[in-house]
């Protein structure tokens, strides 16, 4: 029999030499390629990195002296008292930006129409969960107060480009939804309508989106109290509801847990939740935040609403 070892391909010199340089030729190619994109600041964790310090940058929200204005910088709490596993149940969770991992490999390390929103723990307010009231009518009305029942556009502190806006779609003709997102949730079947960005430029008249897409109004948390409270001006840091103007749905938190690159967080979508009885749930509830709530009079939930 001839030996197992015969039958093993032997390589002269030159061969083994150039193997040998050919290796050598690519880890070197590497290491040059890594001192330049370090150089660039363009390896994932340098991106990773400045994403972190972009979307965490402090930001101070308005302290107005009892209701919410035009043109302020606040925060959207959510009322729904769930929490992520691993984090503080007494800091409340605020509507965020968050950015996936293909955004980033784009180098595109700030907030733009291509990140989505969710509900997040508020340590302090930062880049991704604070937002700017904004009047809906295309004119300059910083300073005056907002009130029940009035239209107002909800917009990014900090943007790429031109300023990005919150919105909700209906469904198009096919049935398809018009807002594409990373994460769906359901209610009796029926995917929600999820909640988005867009520039502001794409929005209006002669575009695909119709600018009612972004408006939104603000109504008393209590049923009771809508009537007399419309045209009032929004009291700030009370729980209230927050309507979608075109499908006349509320803005919600879904007690449904995703990953993302912040950790642990709730979706948020644009859905109507009621019990039996025809009480709100706390998932359609919000609390727009402004100044200190500790020197605010805050007002309690309907007692409704808290049985």
């Amino acid at each position: 029999m001839r030996r197992a070892s015969e039958n093993y391909i032997h390589y002269g010199r030159n061969v083994r030499i150039g193997n040998w340089y050919e290796d050598f030729s690519l880890e070197e190619d590497e290491i040059k390629t890594f001192l330049r994109k370090r150089h660039k600041s363009e390896l994932l964790i340098q991106k990773t990195r400045l994403l972190f310090v972009n979307f965490h940058a402090k930001v101070d929200i308005d302290s107005s002296p009892n209701h919410i204005r035009f043109g302020a910088v606040v925060q959207l709490l959510s009322c729904m008292k769930s929490c992520p596993d691993n984090s503080d149940p007494n800091f409340p969770s605020a509507l965020s930006v968050i950015i996936n991992e293909q955004v980033v490999r784009k180098s595109r390390l700030k907030i733009n129409d291509l990140c989505e929103l969710t509900v997040a723990p508020s340590v302090q307010p930062c880049v991704r969960n604070t937002f700017k009231i904004m009047s809906a009518d295309n004119r300059d009305r910083n300073g005056e107060p907002l009130r029940f029942g009035e239209h107002f556009i909800i917009q990014c502190v900090d943007a790429e480009e031109q300023p990005l806006l919150l919105l909700s779609m209906q469904k198009s003709a096919n049935l398809t939804y018009m807002a594409q997102t990373t994460f769906e949730s359901c209610k009796r079947g029926e995917i929600n309508l999820s909640v988005a960005l867009c520039l502001k430029k794409n929005i209006g008249p002669g575009k695909d989106i119709p600018y009612a897409y972004s408006k939104w109004r603000c109504y008393h948390s209590d049923p009771n109290k809508r009537f007399e409270t419309e045209g009032q001006p929004v009291p700030k840091n009370c729980p209230l509801i927050i309507t979608h103007l075109a499908t006349n749905r509320n803005l919600s938190t879904e007690n449904i847990l995703i990953q993302t690159l912040f950790g642990p967080e709730f979706l948020v979508s644009v859905q109507n939740y009621i019990d039996f009885s025809r009480r709100l749930s706390p998932k359609n509830l919000w609390i727009i935040s402004i100044g200190n709530k500790k020197d605010s009079e805050e007002e309690k939930l309907p007692d409704e609403i808290n049985k």
